[in-house]
């Protein structure tokens, strides 16, 4: 699965640097949140998110996360469940 991959630590700081960016270009905008997450290696990808909403929703905000990180958990169980069928062949 392409998903089960490194992010290289040089690319890892790359996607930190570039939020900031994003978050200093778009200062003017209302500040609805921002997330870098870098998993570990086989972590699946990482998940990136600026969030630029007039009602800078807390709940909002952490309910996409949440969403986003379900997400990921499945596909790695998923996985998981994937290799352990192929190895009780």
């Amino acid at each position: 699965m392409s998903d089960l991959v490194e992010t290289p630590k040089n690319e890892a700081a790359d996607r930190f640097t570039a939020m900031a960016a994003a978050i200093e270009h778009n200062a003017s905008a209302t500040f609805g949140g921002a997330v870098v997450i870098i998993p570990p290696i086989n972590g699946g990808e990482p998940i990136e998110l600026l969030i630029l909403d007039l009602k800078a929703d807390p709940a909002q905000f952490w309910s996409t996360i949440r969403t986003r990180i379900d997400i990921k958990l499945s596909e790695l169980d998923q996985a998981q469940r994937k290799q352990a069928s192929f190895g009780m062949r």
